[in-house]
């Protein structure tokens, strides 16, 4: 493919900058694309800043709105603040791009919330937590990049079949998360706990061999433990063009959470690092906070369920609501807050404005 022969060329010579990013028509400076991070962690600050020192620029789409409100008229609630947001972002970036959103297979209001992305004329869409099987069908002919999040070569032949058989329409990059990832994992607890069975470099080969044998030329992003140039320049020379960048980002100036939350994540340790089951049914990597250490012990959180945001949520089942305990993240719970990590929580030792980390990719 083009693009490999050209990375080539970047790895053999050391004194290069760091390439740019093309997906579809979209360019940024840097091979970096801001994971969203609901609830409220992505929103319109952090995405154009981001955008605006060189990055692709993402809102979650989960979790905005106002809370009260929501538990009345959910969808509603959400596709209205959701397009607020949007315009926001773009407002703030000054119409600069790449700017896209996040929007999770999961939620019970998916098709909604894909829809009012594609009315407001985002950038790009990225989407996992599930496969997103049914992604083009809702954008139709709008020029937006799609971009699947996936594990497994597997799960991306899934995606590539049924879109090119019902849609005729292929990805325009892939986002391939590996087992040290932060949040919502696509793998069994034992490939979790042997994270070396499906390492990011097997899972590149897995879905290179996918994309070789349905004519895709791609940009392939890897999305686990990315915090400094280092660590990009890593995944370059494993065979990626981009990498997504979460964790770390989490304790910028500009992410959404109170100062509270992400002073959470600047004192953690790696030892405070767990797996357990989401509501989702998943396993999700989270710190050992004290609603976590409550659920680990088998206790159930007192709730009720007023969203019903995700269809997989049984909250009969659930110890604890999901959507409860990110708000309460959001607001500075510490309490009663689920903090999603990645396993390179040890890099994030303090707060910081997203410019400094992009004045490091700076030069050669």
């Amino acid at each position: 493919m083009g693009r490999e022969r050209d990375l080539e060329k970047i790895i053999l010579n050391a004194d290069m900058k760091l390439p740019s990013l093309k997906i579809r028509n979209l360019e940024s400076k840097y091979p970096v694309i801001q994971a969203g991070m609901g609830v409220r962690i992505g929103m319109a600050e952090l995405a154009s800043a981001v955008i605006k020192n060189g990055g692709y620029g993402t809102i979650a789409s989960v979790g905005i709105g106002d809370v009260e409100r929501g538990k009345i008229r959910f969808v509603e609630e959400c596709n209205e603040n959701f397009a607020l947001e949007i315009r926001k972002a773009r407002e703030l970036a000054e119409g600069r791009k790449p700017l896209g959103v996040n929007v999770m297979v999961a939620l019970s209001n998916y098709e909604e919330i894909v829809r009012t992305a594609v009315a407001e004329g985002v950038d790009y869409i990225i989407s996992g937590a599930g496969l997103p099987l049914p992604l083009p069908e809702y954008v139709g002919d709008a020029d937006i990049a799609l971009i699947p999040v996936i594990s497994s070569g597997r799960a991306f032949e899934v995606v590539v079949k049924t879109w090119l058989r019902k849609y005729d329409r292929k990805p325009d990059a892939v986002i391939i998360e590996g087992p040290k990832c932060g949040g919502h994992l696509g793998f069994t607890l034992d490939m979790i706990e042997h994270p070396e069975t499906c390492s990011l470099d097997k899972l590149l080969a897995e879905v290179k061999e996918v994309a070789v044998r349905y004519e895709l030329d791609i940009p392939f992003i890897a999305a686990e433990e990315v915090a400094c140039r280092g660590d990009i320049e890593k995944f370059l020379k494993m065979g990626f063009d981009g990498v997504q960048i979460g964790t770390y980002f989490i304790t910028t100036e500009e992410a959404g959470i109170a100062r509270e939350s992400k002073q959470v994540f600047v004192d953690a340790k790696p030892e405070d690092v767990v797996v357990i089951k989401s509501p989702v049914g998943l396993p999700v990597r989270v710190l050992k906070t004290p609603l976590v250490q409550r659920v680990l012990s088998g206790n159930r959180e007192k709730f009720t369920c007023p969203y019903r945001c995700l269809r997989s949520c049984n909250p009969a089942k659930s110890l604890f609501c999901i959507a409860r305990a990110l708000l309460a993240t959001w607001r500075g719970d510490t309490e009663n807050g689920l903090y999603m990590t990645g396993c390179n929580i040890g890099a994030t030792t303090r707060i910081f404005p997203v410019k400094e980390f992009f004045d490091t990719l700076e030069g050669e």
